[in-house]
């Protein structure tokens, strides 16, 4: 298996000197190039002018037929964001699932994802706590999202935008501590090697506590970028990333009466000394960009991933039982190694014909995915909440619930047209042929191997109408599928084998409009159909794929700068999202998990004079099931945060954040009826920044 990191770097090797030309300085080389790379674009405060995440292509927001949020640095940056769970807050229409304490789970328009996560545009699917220490801008795309990234991104995905090494000079430190025990120190270190090289170092190490008992958590992060300027016509990127996190698993608080447990929001259930998680991450990534003529494009990826992770835990596996006092845990733990090939090539070309102004993308895709799991569960206790002992020590040398692994094999043709039909109409239509082939190997005893191979074709349309003033309206339609593996490849079986893709089918309308060339207003009113999703059949243990989802609802945002010196970003979001068939998991009626009908959240950070800037910020959540079951409720709340900056020299600056100004107890998220997340007290971040 570790031969494909060889060939990667191979592949890389021969695709850099086929188009080696005559050496151009860095500084003299034709910009053309960066105009379709997914690490640039042009930062303007707390908004963004462009996206390259929908389309392959840097397009301008105003022209593109579906939802993309755009979080920039300076938002990550202004509110100390370390990971996703606190950047979704101000993006409408998203949640953050628990995700058992150890992974990200978004919940994108009412549909949760474990794998639906790429870094400049290429897959990062393996389960894990991501960190944003370098990352350039983050962008969230809302609805089926399957022309650009493949299978899955039914309710959206989230594209991490690495900072790149563009030769500018940069030299930064962050110390950032937190008075519930953080401690977290990032550097980012760049410039030009020589005249036709640039680098950049970002480093991330942190060891921190939270509120909650017992937990701790460790990273330690180092990313290394390189640019190497071939010639006048041709670019190569070099990324690179090591990535450890270590943490305390924690699965929160279970419930009572069907609302979360209101006790002390510290309290640990279980037995902390044997709930870890433990994940490395390690990858290496080439972009070559070739220019062949002035409107014809040639960009090629190249990527190896490798990850291994180990999590165990023990967690509430029932509510709180109000007479005796106790609450059941169960305990299970699991191991994911796995490796990505993965290539990508684009060819772009921008011609006219008829006096239409095109941009044509011609892309090809191939990858290679091998992963083992095993998981072992085990005989559960029962946790006192009057003595709260950790003494449970279960035996985790019974046989395995799950010993497999799994080999995937990618194949996808895509086009996509963007053409201006007018001087204010454009269309953007687009298809994409996927091949998914996976081999399933069940190491159990006496249990029976699987293949299954899926094509299916995803469409993409799209208007876009600019009646002047500075605004445009759209219409979107698109459509995903989900091949029956799961997300983590992890369900194949002998029913889910025969069984065709899951549907997505998103169709959106919207509005984007800019008051001033720094501040961006959008709206978007939309309606995502999930289907083919699988239903208990008429006869008893026969399954079916009639059941569905429906999820539907306007999207409100708006983010830059109102005038000199005050910056917002904002979001509101009403949805309703509920199950329209009876599923396995539920009958017709019931409300998909952590969509709350409205949530809203609002950012401001005001200049008030040459070295002070004050902020103030609101998120408001309404009323959301835990789970499925809809037998858990998580009340809502409203939690006011703020932030001070201060310059002290013109190279040193302080800044604080306070979360929860209020003090408001509350629970924000779930994963299931007895795994509740409470919300942190009133707390505070103290971050020194340097640049020199």
């Amino acid at each position: 298996m570790r031969s494909l990191f060889a060939g990667a770097v191979s592949m890389l090797a021969l695709s850099a000197g086929a188009f080696a030309d005559d050496v151009t300085p860095a500084s003299e080389a034709a910009t053309a190039t960066d105009d379709i790379i997914y690490v640039y674009g042009t930062r303007s405060f707390y908004r963004e002018d462009e996206s390259s995440s929908f389309t392959r292509t840097e397009t301008p927001l105003e022209h593109i037929p579906q939802s993309v949020f755009v979080i920039t640095r300076d938002v990550i940056d202004d509110q100390a964001m370390t990971g996703f769970g606190e950047l979704v807050r101000y993006v409408p229409g998203v949640t953050m699932g628990q995700g058992e304490g150890h992974r990200d789970a978004p919940v994108l328009r009412g549909n949760l994802t474990t794998s639906d996560f790429f870094v400049d545009g290429i897959r990062d699917d393996l389960q894990y706590l991501r960190d944003l220490y370098n990352v350039d801008r983050v962008d969230v795309i809302k609805g089926a999202s399957a022309l650009v990234f493949g299978r899955g991104t039914g309710g959206g995905a989230i594209n991490r935008v690495s900072k790149s090494a563009d030769g500018g000079d940069i030299r930064s430190l962050m110390l950032t501590l937190g008075s519930e025990g953080q401690a977290r120190l990032a550097g980012d270190l760049g410039g030009e090697l020589s005249d036709n090289v640039g680098a950049r170092l970002n480093v991330v190490v942190e060891n921190s506590e939270t509120f909650r008992d017992f937990m701790e958590v460790e990273r330690l992060g180092v990313a290394p970028a390189f640019r190497f300027e071939l010639s006048d016509t041709t670019q190569l990127d070099v990324f690179a990333e090591y990535f450890e996190d270590t943490r305390t698993v924690d699965r929160g608080v279970p419930s009572l009466a069907g609302r979360p447990w209101p006790g002390d929001s510290g309290t640990y259930f279980g037995n902390p000394d044997i709930s870890n998680s433990d994940i490395t991450v390690a990858t290496l990534r080439g972009v070559l960009t070739h220019e062949l003529a002035s409107d014809l494009t040639l960009r090629s990826v190249l990527s190896y991933g490798d990850y291994d992770k180990y999590y165990q835990n023990a967690y509430p596996g029932g509510p709180v039982d109000p007479v005796a006092i106790t609450v059941p845990i169960s305990a299970y733990n699991s191991s994911t190694t796995r490796e990505n090939l993965l290539f990508q090539t684009d060819l772009i070309w921008e011609p006219e014909f008829a006096g239409l102004q095109q941009t044509i993308l011609f892309g090809l895709e191939a990858g290679h995915q091998e992963s083992a799991n095993i998981r072992v569960n085990t005989a559960g206790s029962v946790f006192s909440l009057v003595d709260r002992g950790r003494n449970f020590m279960p035996d985790f040398s019974v046989p395995a619930a799950r010993d497999n692994t799994n080999e995937l094999d990618l194949f996808a043709l895509l086009i996509q047209n963007q053409i201006a039909v007018a001087d204010n109409v454009r269309f953007v239509a687009g298809l994409r042929f996927d091949r998914f082939d996976m081999t399933f190997d069940d190491r159990r005893p006496n249990t029976t191997d699987f293949s299954r191979e899926d094509t299916f074709f995803s469409p993409r349309l799209g208007v876009i109408w600019e009646p002047g003033l500075e605004a445009s309206f759209y219409a979107g339609w698109s459509r995903s599928y989900l091949p029956q593996s799961g997300e983590q490849f992890s369900s194949l079986n002998v029913t889910t084998a025969a069984l065709e893709p899951e549907e997505f089918e998103n169709l959106e309308v919207g509005f984007r409009y800019q008051p001033n060339e720094r501040l961006l207003v959008s709206a978007a009113v939309y309606r995502l159909d999930r289907t083919n999703t699988r239903a208990p059949g008429a006869t008893p243990g026969t399954t079916v794929q009639t059941g569905s989802q429906r999820a539907e609802g306007v999207e409100l945002a708006i983010q830059g700068e109102v005038r000199d010196g005050w910056n917002l970003i904002g979001a509101m979001a009403f949805q309703n999202a509920e199950i329209t068939s009876t599923t396995s998991a539920a009958p017709a009626g019931r409300d998909a998990p952590l969509s709350p009908d409205f949530s809203a959240s609002l950012w401001n950070r005001v200049e008030v004079t040459d070295r002070l800037d004050l902020a103030l910020g609101v998120i408001h959540q309404g009323d959301q099931f835990a789970s499925i079951s809809n037998a858990v409720t998580l009340p809502g709340y409203t939690r006011l945060d703020a932030g001070i900056f201060y310059a002290l020299t013109d190279t040193i600056d302080v800044q604080l954040n306070i979360e929860n100004l209020t003090n408001e107890e509350y629970w924000f998220s779930a994963h299931n009826d007895n795994n509740i997340s409470p919300g942190a007290p009133t707390s505070a971040r103290l971050t020194l920044s340097a640049s020199f």
